[in-house]
């Protein structure tokens, strides 16, 4: 027996221990952090010159769970240029088809910022350089929608569907994210969608295909990765522009890029584009409401949207105001206020939130015209 084959055989128990199922674990313990809608899966494709779209079907993926519309469509444009992606491209592509996009790019095998991004509800895309499924070694992008202690998993767009998930120990997961030139990711920083407003749906649990062990053959199975490009040095990028160490140590400490907003509470405006606009832009800049900015998070939807349809919101008004509380562990949050108009403006809403707060004493209000008189 040769020291090649003893080589090989060790390598394929080493990856080998995953399993595909549904949207439960397969301890049937966990559910998914990021559960995209099957019908919301895209399938990777090709390019002009045929070769992969996994990078920017993975990074369209992120855009429909976390409402980023300026990437709707994003594979679809990508099919007319060349395929293959790596960071510098990614830039590229995104300076030409969506331009305002904030976003965050790393190379390395730090896990920290994975498990940041799914700790505040957003999904990553991350390179992926072995399955079972495909019984060699692989270059391709894929979605990570679940770490915990127990338990990764990921979304392929080599197999879409709410039943084709793969899951697999934390520690599997970090060798195959990092397996070929080390790990890549890359993060939207939009808002996560809002969490469900009453008990969270409980899925029923799958049976997982425990998976053939297969050879870790030498042949490499290349789905959209130029790893040419990439390699192990731990390099940051942010909305295009490359960091050094030391500037991605400083900025990454700001809570603007990557910020731990777990704990925020949401607002969400469900309603036409028009009249969910006026609402945000009150929010942001209306001096009644700019005592608020900062304290929730923020997302718009149509009422036909997944995100906000049969999930238990009323999606009826012109526009639908939900205040929720941030989400506890298992991803619900109470709705604190609701109402179905904008009548009453900023005001209104503001003294909605005053009294959201769940440190809002009645008996401290003031009466402002008691408060010297005009003589």
């Amino acid at each position: 027996m040769n020291l090649l084959f003893l080589l090989l055989l060790n390598l394929s128990g080493f990856y080998a221990d995953s399993q595909i199922g549904g949207r439960t674990s397969p301890d049937g313990v966990e559910a998914l952090v990021c559960d995209l809608p099957a019908l919301e899966h895209l399938k990777n494709t090709g390019g002009s010159d045929g070769a992969g779209l996994c990078v920017f079907t993975s990074v369209e993926h992120c855009a429909r769970w976390q409402n980023e519309e300026s990437l709707r469509g994003f594979q679809q444009k990508m099919r007319k240029e060349p395929g293959g992606g790596y960071p510098e491209k990614l830039d590229r592509m995104m300076a030409r088809y969506c331009p305002n996009t904030a976003y965050l790019q790393y190379t390395g095998a730090d896990s920290s910022l994975l498990k940041l991004a799914l700790h505040t509800g957003r999904m990553p895309a991350v390179t992926y350089g072995f399955s079972p499924r495909y019984g060699n070694r692989i270059a391709h992008m894929v979605n990570l929608v679940h770490l915990s202690d127990r338990w990764a998993c990921i979304l392929d767009n080599n197999f879409p569907g709410e039943d084709k998930y793969e899951w697999m120990k934390p520690a599997e997961f970090e060798r195959r994210w990092t397996l070929g030139n080390g790990g890549w990711a890359v993060f939207l920083l939009n808002p996560p969608p809002p969490p469900i407003p009453t008990q969270p749906i409980t899925y029923s649990l799958q049976n997982p295909v425990n998976q053939e062990e297969h050879s870790l053959d030498s042949k490499l199975e290349n789905f959209g990765i130029e790893q040419e490009k990439l390699n192990h040095t731990e390099r940051y990028w942010l909305n295009g522009l490359a960091l050094t160490n030391k500037q991605a140590s400083k900025i990454l400490g700001n809570a603007a890029v990557l910020p731990d907003d777990s704990n925020l509470g949401r607002i969400t405006l469900i309603g036409s584009k028009e009249a969910c606009a006026m609402v945000q832009n009150d929010l942001s800049s209306h001096p009644s409401l700019l005592p608020y900015k900062g304290k929730y998070l923020l997302q718009s939807y149509l009422p036909e949207d997944w995100a906000v349809k049969n999930v238990g919101f009323d999606v009826s008004g012109s526009p639908r105001i939900i205040v929720q509380e941030a989400p506890n562990a298992k991803g619900s949050g109470r709705v604190l206020h609701s109402q179905a108009d904008y009548a009453d403006g900023p005001e209104g809403l503001a003294n909605a939130l005053r009294k959201a707060d769940p440190n809002y004493d009645p008996s401290k209000d003031v009466d402002l015209r008691k408060i010297n008189p005009i003589q």
